[in-house]
């Protein structure tokens, strides 16, 4: 079990903003225009370069990670 308060570990895993996937649309030095997967745009930084209409983890404000270049399928119920 690991030692420290336990409110504090529960948050700390918790409280972290949410990952949303999106396509690099633009980029200005390291800042880069995405568009998310329900249609809205966004300027975030990244400290990486990434090529433009490649898809991107974003999480609070920034570029966390290259999401991997799947094909989309939906099907209705």
């Amino acid at each position: 079990m690991a030692s420290g308060n336990l409110w504090a570990l529960f948050k700390g895993v918790t409280e972290q903003g949410a990952k949303q996937l999106a396509t690099v649309t633009a980029r200005t030095g390291s800042n880069y225009t995405v568009t998310m997967q329900g249609g809205g745009t966004a300027i975030v930084t990244g400290s990486a370069a990434y090529d433009l209409q490649s898809k991107v983890f974003i999480q609070n404000g920034q570029i966390v990670a290259q999401a991997p270049d799947l094909p989309y399928t939906e099907i209705d119920v």
